[in-house]
């Protein structure tokens, strides 16, 4: 596969993974995994339903939410 990047891009992706002392294979891997892992985090934080805070209602009863019960 390859991508079309610019040479400043390239050129910071070589120096960063030189700098680690690693590939830039490796160094683009690391990267892609970490997004991920944060991506996957904040999904699983808006999955979390709100909790909203209204104050004293006492129990509800099914004649209270619904008009077909007599």
């Amino acid at each position: 596969m390859s991508i079309h990047i610019s040479q400043q891009t390239e050129a910071r992706l070589a120096e960063e993974a030189r700098r680690q002392g690693i590939s830039v294979d490796a160094l683009l891997e690391r990267l892609i995994n970490e997004h991920a892992t944060s991506a996957s985090a904040k999904c699983r934080e808006a999955l979390e339903l709100p909790i909203l805070h209204l104050g004293p209602m006492g129990p509800l009863h099914r004649r209270d939410i619904y008009n077909d019960v007599r």
